[in-house]
């Protein structure tokens, strides 16, 4: 689990997250994740045209290790969503043999400033049976923690020019 509070209201930051597009956008240029291809499913009236809602499905590929020529291809389904709350996540293809992401936003005062609370909940297992332990041990945990405090830098880059430019 991580968490993260932004100055930025519930609404801007879930719709951020929910725009499958900002998904790249927030991963280490090295792994140069792409979105392949993308069937959104609108979670419900009034809401962002590019929001994922539940029974999305977004492909990606991205690799896995800097400089590495393999790309994978990871296949996510969009099981849970309740606007400006949460949504999850599940791995249906994909490098692991289980992984469910949820993006739980809430709102959060820090002194007179209004924000964001921005939790993730990771739930995963490596493939490999009993090698499982032993990848997490040997940096498997290590690169997901790296990627997730990459994730919070640039969220905060990202959210403040969005919201400038849309001043």
């Amino acid at each position: 689990m991580t968490e993260q509070w932004v100055p930025f209201p519930v609404d801007r930051v879930f719709a951020f997250f929910a725009d499958p597009l900002n998904l790249p956008r927030l991963l280490p240029a090295w792994q140069d994740a792409r979105i392949d291809s993308l069937e959104l499913h609108a979670p419900g009236s009034g809401s962002a045209s590019r929001a994922a809602g539940r029974g999305s499905r977004i492909l990606l590929s991205f690799r896995p290790v800097p400089l590495s020529p393999i790309r994978l291809r990871w296949l996510a389904l969009i099981d849970d969503y309740t606007a400006n709350h949460h949504f999850c996540d599940l791995q249906v293809t994909g490098p692991f043999r289980y992984w469910r992401h949820c993006h739980l936003v809430s709102p959060e005062m820090h002194g007179e400033v209004s924000g964001t609370r921005v939790t993730d909940v990771v739930d995963y297992q490596w493939p490999g049976g009993s090698a499982n332990a032993a990848i997490d041990v040997f940096g498997g945990r290590l690169q997901i923690r790296q990627i997730f405090r990459y994730r919070q830098r640039r969220l905060l880059r990202l959210l403040r020019k969005e919201i400038a430019a849309q001043a």
